[in-house]
């Protein structure tokens, strides 16, 4: 496996790049000497200030490379994708999901009372910076050497990363481009509407104008965020209009183009490969090994953060190396 490139984006809470040189630097990555085949786009969730977010990214993009080259160590015949031709360009969004990037702030006390503005910042960095990131990429690629996109969001970063794929779906100067890309995305505890993948619903174009799409989707019996307070805040914000749940716990419906085919279970002991179109993981019996350790009791949101385990990052693997 080749060596990777990290990099950071810094965005406001209205979706620009605070970066104004970063459209150079990708243009300095698109050509020679980098030969890049994989792109990576990471997205955190709420409550991460840019330290947090930084650590977070540095555990999860270390067990990650390390599932990744133990995978092409053990077996490189089963997984060329991710062997001696890979060149990885690994690009993490870092956007204002706290109010206050200060983690000692008075403000922070009221962070729970934002659920709906990071919410709808959520979208927004999507639809603007992340929508930016990717047609970019598009745009610069060489000739006849179309990306691998992976696509890996945690709870409110998967509606950075939907909203993103909605907007480039949306548009028309990217179309002819974008056919030849593969997009693989992996939604990790989302925090949005089981039917948010559905016709006529928020990302409901994702699956219907993406091409060469796969997505597999994380779920969790011991995710109290999504289990039992999205459901509760968004019953409150539809007053009282009846139960609307988060994909994170219960999985997408609706009436979806590309329909679940695959759905296991990823224990302790056990991390199936993923190999269909839209897929669902339920991590619940590995977060019942984990949840002692990771202190759940005591936590409000029970496991939804329980992400940095090396069987989700085995799963992960599986996933963008086939």
């Amino acid at each position: 496996m080749s060596h990777s490139h990290f990099l950071t984006i810094p965005i406001n809470e209205n979706g620009i790049i605070l970066d104004q040189r970063f459209k150079d630097e990708l243009q300095t990555a698109a050509a020679d000497p980098f030969a890049f085949t994989d792109v990576f786009l990471y997205s955190h969730g709420w409550w991460n200030t840019a330290s947090s977010a930084s650590a977070e990214y540095n555990v999860f993009s270390l067990g990650f490379a390390k599932a990744l080259q133990g995978l092409v160590c053990s077996s490189p015949a089963q997984w060329p994708k991710i062997g001696a031709a890979f060149q990885p360009l690994a690009l993490a969004i870092h956007w204002p999901s706290m109010l206050s990037e200060n983690q000692d702030s008075v403000a922070n006390f009221l962070e729970a009372t934002s659920f709906f503005t990071m919410q709808q910042r959520a979208d927004s960095v999507g639809l603007h910076a992340g929508y930016s990131l990717l047609r970019l990429m598009i745009e610069r690629q060489k000739e006849g050497h179309p990306y691998r996109f992976h696509l890996i969001g945690h709870s409110f970063g998967c509606r950075v990363l939907a909203s993103a794929l909605a907007a480039l779906a949306e548009d028309p100067e990217t179309a002819g481009r974008m056919a030849d890309n593969e997009f693989n995305v992996a939604l990790i505890q989302a925090a949005a509407d089981t039917d948010s993948l559905a016709p006529g619903q928020l990302y409901g174009k994702v699956q219907q104008c993406i091409p060469k799409l796969r997505m597999l989707v994380t779920t969790s019996a011991n995710d109290t965020a999504l289990g039992k307070w999205y459901p509760e805040a968004q019953r409150i914000a539809h007053l009282f209009s009846g139960p609307i749940e988060a994909m994170g716990s219960k999985g997408p419906t609706g009436d979806l183009r590309i329909p679940v085919d695959q759905r296991f279970d990823v224990t302790s002991a056990i991390v199936p490969t993923f190999t269909g179109r839209l897929g669902v993981a339920n991590l619940t019996p590995l977060h019942q090994s984990t949840a002692a350790a990771y202190g759940a009791a005591d936590n409000w949101g029970g496991q939804h953060s329980d992400i940095n385990l090396p069987q989700i990052y085995d799963m992960l693997a599986r996933f963008f190396g086939r």
